[in-house]
């Protein structure tokens, strides 16, 4: 999972060096083609496959859901773009934590074509919930060393990112993202990166 992340963020990074500037061309239609209205549709629909990695906002002692310092998993989306700037979407993702850890949600997102190029950025935001976190005990009283459990399986969740796109051809991409999940109470809260394979319909 690590090697597919990291590897997936290289080769943006090298593709974006060669394809994130204007298309020239001297043959016309072959440059209509590759304008920005054709790597991006006025509505498409979006299939995704992530490796992630998070992290929480406290240290491994005092983070109540995750029961560690950081996790790697796996993500899948659906989006549909009802419009070449806004759409909806679905995501759902498996963190191998301190107990596994699974998230389903629906977004909103905003997306902007950058004119003359296969890059888009795109941002997001919406919540749903989050299955089976780490049981753990919340000290409660110092003194005596009296804890309270916590066995929910389920806590809602908000959440919002931002991220960007590269089209390689109309109906292939690759996409990299972050986000920040708020989970009930502060000690809950943990960013998740994401890198992926878009592909697009």
């Amino acid at each position: 999972m690590k090697g597919f992340f990291f590897g997936i963020l290289a080769l943006t990074t090298l593709v974006v060096r060669s394809y994130g500037g204007p298309v020239e061309s001297t043959y016309q239609p072959t440059q209509s083609y590759q304008s920005t209205g054709q790597w991006y549709r006025d509505q498409e629909w979006n299939f995704d496959l992530f490796g992630i990695y998070a992290f929480t906002s406290q240290s491994h002692g005092d983070d109540r859901l995750l029961g560690v310092d950081h996790a790697w998993g796996g993500s899948l989306d659906a989006n549909y773009m009802f419009s070449r700037y806004l759409g909806v979407g679905v995501e759902g993702y498996g963190l191998a934590a301190d107990d596994a850890v699974g998230q389903a949600s629906g977004n909103l997102i905003f997306r902007y074509p950058i004119p003359g190029s296969h890059v888009a950025p795109y941002a997001y935001a919406g919540g749903g919930v989050l299955f089976n976190g780490s049981e753990l005990d919340d000290l409660v009283d110092r003194r005596f060393r009296r804890f309270h459990h916590h066995d929910d399986d389920t806590e809602g969740m908000g959440q919002f990112g931002a991220g960007i796109e590269l089209r390689l051809t109309p109906n292939f991409g690759i996409i990299n993202d972050f986000s920040w999940n708020v989970v009930n109470g502060d000690k809950n809260n943990f960013g998740v990166v994401r890198s992926g394979l878009r592909f697009a319909f």
